[in-house]
């Protein structure tokens, strides 16, 4: 079952910073959320209002922090890392996102059409990011913001 969730107000958490971790974290601060990375990244790439960033271990971070937040993004490079914080983000009822495993995530993060009251999201399950990606811009061009 799918749902949508306001993220508005939100406290995230996300481990990683590379791509599609900058993606995620993005989506979040868009949505309203109060976002924390943990990264081992220079921060400099990450400057943005309502974005707290540390530097560290995500997976000891997560450890010690999870309860602080509703919500946490895996989004390391490494599969073994991003089962691990999901797992105890699970154990804990929150909602999660594992960039590298469908399977261990309660929270998907769906491509988006946004024509102001009219948002319509494209998911794969988390399967295939690559195909929602091309069905938005098939559906984008059959739908314009102006029929809205």
């Amino acid at each position: 079952m799918l749902f949508y969730v306001i993220t508005e107000g939100l406290r995230a958490l996300v481990v990683g910073s590379g791509k599609i971790g900058r993606r995620k974290i993005f989506k979040l601060i868009e949505g309203g959320a109060e976002v924390t990375v943990v990264t081992k990244e220079d921060p400099k790439l990450l400057n943005r209002e309502k974005l707290k960033v540390v530097i560290g271990d995500g997976l000891e971070y997560a450890a010690e922090n999870i309860d602080n937040f509703d919500l946490v993004v895996a989004a390391t490079n490494d599969p073994a890392i991003n089962s691990k914080i999901s797992d105890l983000a699970r154990k804990k009822g929150k909602l999660v996102n594992s960039v590298t495993s469908p399977e261990e995530c309660s929270l998907i993060f769906p491509a988006v059409i946004d024509y102001g009251k009219f948002k319509l999201g494209i998911t794969t399950g988390g399967r295939d990011p690559s195909l929602s990606k091309k069905v938005k811009k098939l559906l984008q061009k059959a739908l314009r913001e102006g029929d809205f």
